[in-house]
C-alpha cells in the first residue's frame, strides 16, 4: 500500500488521510500507520493538521517497472535488474548472486542499505527509500589493466545523467567522487574479482544522496539533490533508467577505446583542475597542482621534482590550503 500512497502524494500537493483512504479503501488511521515508519528514517513527509500529507514532487519509492518502461532497448538487454526492499549492500548481494549463478551482466538496487560502504573502508549512510544504491556486474575479459579509467568513466556518466535529469553544476573529484556546491553528492566504488590477468569480472557501485536532508553521522562535507535547491528530477527511477542507459553506451565506447576516448570530457568537469592539492596513500602524502589525468586516467600532478602521475586505489585527494588553493 506504501507505493500505492506515495503515488498519490508524488504530485507535491497535500493530500488529507481521509482522502487518501477512500481513494485506497482503507482507514485515515491505516494510511498514517503506513506513513509513520517512513517519516521517522527521515523520509520527507511534510504532515499539517488539517491539510494532509505532502512530499516532494516525484519522491515516489523505487519500482521495478517503472525502471524497465525508461530505459534504452540495449540497456534492457544487457542486464538483469534486481530490485530489494533491505540488504547489506548492492555490492555485496551482487557478489552473491555472481557466486550463485554465474558471472553475468547484472543490476542490484535497493531502497536501504544495512551496511552500505564506500572507497578506503569508509561506510555509506544509506536510509530508507531516500538516496540511490546501485551496482552494476560487467564480465570483463582481457584482465584488470583494461580497466584503467573505467572509475571515472563511471562518474562522468552520473554527472551527464544528473544533467539530463535537470541538475546543473556537478563536478568530478579525482578518482570517485561527484560534488555539487562544493560537497559530495555521489561516489563511486569499483570492485574487481577473478583473474586479474584473463577473464574478469567489475562490480560498480553507485551512490546518490537524492532526498536525504540531514545527518550527523558523515564526517564529511555532503549534499544531496533535494538539498541543492534546484529543481531537478527526484524520481529515483527516472535517475536510475537514465543513468543506466547512458552507462550502457559509455561501456560500450569504453571497451573499444578505453578511457581516452572521455579523458577531455572528464577534465571539463574536474572540480580541482588546476588548483593545489595533496595526495594521500596511508603515511604518505604528495602535494603538488593538479594538471588533470592522462589517457589512462591517473592524476597529472605537478611537484617541486616535476611532474608525475598518481594511479587511482587506496589514494585520497584533498585540496592544499596551506599553498593557497
Amino acid at each position: 500500500m506504501l507505493h500505492e500512497i506515495l503515488a498519490l502524494l508524488a504530485d507535491g500537493q497535500f493530500h488529507s488521510g481521509e482522502k487518501l483512504g477512500a481513494h485506497l479503501g482503507v482507514s485515515r488511521a491505516a494510511i498514517w500507520k503506513a506513513l509513520q515508519p517512513l517519516e521517522l528514517q527521515g523520509f520527507p513527509i511534510h504532515r499539517v493538521r488539517g491539510k494532509g500529507y505532502r512530499i516532494p514532487v516525484g519522491a515516489v519509492l523505487l519500482d521495478g517497472d517503472a525502471i524497465q518502461q525508461q530505459l534504452s532497448a540495449q540497456c534492457r538487454d544487457r542486464w538483469d535488474w534486481h530490485l530489494y526492499q533491505q540488504i547489506d549492500s548492492t555490492n555485496a548481494e551482487a557478489q552473491r548472486l555472481i557466486a550463485a549463478t554465474g558471472v553475468r551482466p547484472l543490476v542490484v538496487v535497493a531502497e536501504q542499505q544495512a551496511a552500505g560502504r564506500g572507497r578506503r573502508g569508509r561506510s555509506w549512510i544509506s536510509p530508507f527509500g531516500q538516496n540511490l544504491y546501485v551496482s552494476f556486474v560487467e564480465p570483463v575479459s582481457g584482465g584488470a589493466q583494461g580497466l584503467e579509467g573505467l572509475s571515472l568513466v563511471v562518474g562522468l556518466t552520473l554527472v551527464q545523467a544528473l544533467e539530463a535529469c535537470g541538475y546543473q553544476g556537478c563536478r568530478l573529484k579525482w578518482p570517485n567522487d561527484v560534488l555539487l556546491d562544493g560537497a559530495k553528492l555521489a561516489g563511486v566504488l569499483l570492485e574487481i574479482s577473478g583473474d586479474l590477468t584473463a577473464d574478469t569480472v567489475v562490480i560498480i557501485g553507485v551512490g546518490v544522496n537524492v532526498l536525504m536532508e540531514s545527518d550527523d553521522s558523515i564526517d564529511q562535507s555532503w549534499t544531496s539533490l533535494r538539498r541543492s535547491g534546484q529543481r531537478g528530477e527526484l524520481d529515483r527511477n527516472r535517475i536510475v533508467a537514465t543513468f543506466a542507459s547512458g552507462l550502457a553506451d559509455a561501456l560500450a565506447l569504453f571497451s573499444r577505446s578505453g578511457f581516452a576516448a572521455f579523458e577531455q570530457q572528464w577534465q571539463g568537469y574536474d572540480a580541482w583542475l588546476g588548483a593545489d592539492v595533496k595526495v594521500i596513500s596511508g603515511s604518505n602524502v604528495m602535494a603538488g597542482r593538479n594538471l588533470g589525468v592522462n589517457q589512462r586516467g591517473a592524476l597529472r600532478l605537478l611537484t617541486e621534482d616535476g611532474e608525475m602521475d598518481v594511479s587511482g586505489g587506496e589514494v585520497s585527494l584533498r585540496l592544499d590550503h596551506a599553498t593557497g588553493a
